[in-house]
């Protein structure tokens, strides 16, 4: 009787952690939506498929430290549409992914930077990056 108990405790903790995730990542977005000028015009939010993606990206990449990546090779390439990645910040920022054009995600960078002040940008063709630190340094590069 206390096992099956227990079992469903654990049950509905793990399911009451996955709904306060999800709120979260909601408030995040829904604070985008609100703080930056136009952004259901600029932006969307990438799929399943392109989280997927995104996240074997950054899986190659290598940090020294929480959102400081290291860079071996400075590359610059010609811009297009974008993936905005969060590198420090709450946990719900790491599953938030916004996608759109760079001169847009550039210029609206401030508003970005209230939420993280490490910002990576995944170019759609996902070789070629461009890392934004802490101190407002930009820095292209490609995996």
């Amino acid at each position: 009787m206390h096992d099956n108990r227990r079992v469903h405790l654990t049950q509905r903790l793990e399911q009451l952690k996955v709904e306060y995730k999800r709120a979260e990542i909601q408030q995040y977005k829904e604070h985008f939506t609100k703080s930056i000028e136009h952004f259901s015009q600029k932006y969307r939010y990438a799929d399943e498929v392109e989280v997927a993606k995104l996240e074997a990206f950054l899986s190659k990449l290598s940090f020294e430290q929480p959102g400081q990546l290291v860079i071996q090779e400075v590359c610059p390439y010609p811009h297009g549409n974008t993936y905005l990645c969060f590198l420090m910040g709450p946990d719900a920022l790491f599953q938030i992914y916004v996608f759109g054009k760079y001169s847009d995600i550039m210029s609206d960078r401030e508003e970005w930077e209230v939420f993280s002040p490490y910002m990576l940008l995944v170019d759609e063709d996902f070789i070629h990056y461009t890392y934004i630190n802490d101190y407002g340094k930009v820095i292209e590069s490609q995996v």
